[in-house]
């Protein structure tokens, strides 16, 4: 125990000590023939964009000069993971960032997946989305909703966007003491305390969100 807690405070020492100027990280990979992208983000804030060009790209802001994320392709998977280090674990002043950057030809699953790292994307729908985080809180933008889509957390709050008026999709949203509110207009609406469902437009594609304890919102 004290060998553990003179780590923690040497860290502490050495991350006070250094200023930490702003440094990103780059990295690329080609999207060609890839079916999924796994991103374990652990417990750094993570957001997800979609773009232009034929290549993955991991943009990571570090201010303590060590390791970004490392990157490692196996056949049509593609494992994104943040590196860690015991500084940037006390230093929370600046704590690190990372952005994925997917190219709108990218038709496969993505998946993202930490502890208490925020997520957040913009533009998705192209491809299929699973995001599991234990208090993490989620917020994803969907402007063409044309995958299912899935977030579980336990006391981090999820919400869900959509850029249609009326997605085509199949919502099932369960909570144990979670708040709800759902702005999307659904046929055969089921709603309690513990979750909502029902369907919009063709209800084509699943949204599912689960929680525990922290709100919902799908709007």
């Amino acid at each position: 125990m004290k060998k553990i807690m003179l780590v923690i405070v040497s860290a502490m020492v050495l991350a006070g000590c250094r200023e930490g100027s702003e440094e990103v990280l780059v990295q690329k990979e080609s999207a060609g023939d890839l079916g999924e992208v796994a991103v374990d983000f652990a417990s750094t804030d993570v957001k997800v964009t979609v773009g232009e060009g034929e290549e993955v790209e991991t943009h990571m802001t570090v201010y303590d000069g060590g390791p970004g994320v490392s990157l490692d392709r196996n056949g049509d998977r593609l494992t994104i993971k943040v590196d860690s280090n015991a500084i940037r674990l006390v230093n929370l002043k600046k704590k690190p960032s990372l952005e994925i950057r997917i190219p709108e030809s990218f038709t496969g699953t993505l998946v993202l997946d930490g502890s208490s790292g925020n997520v957040s994307g913009e533009e998705l729908g192209r491809h299929r989305i699973e995001v599991g985080t234990s208090s993490g809180d989620v917020d994803l933008h969907v402007t063409d909703l044309q995958a299912p889509v899935s977030v579980k957390t336990r006391s981090g709050k999820a919400t869900v966007r959509f850029e249609e008026e009326s997605p085509n999709l199949k919502l099932d949203v369960s909570t144990n003491s979670g708040s709800q509110s759902i702005g999307v207009n659904l046929d055969g609406k089921s709603s309690s305390k513990k979750g909502t469902s029902g369907v919009s437009g063709s209800g084509s594609h699943e949204v599912k969100i689960e929680t525990r304890s922290g709100g919902v919102r799908v709007e």
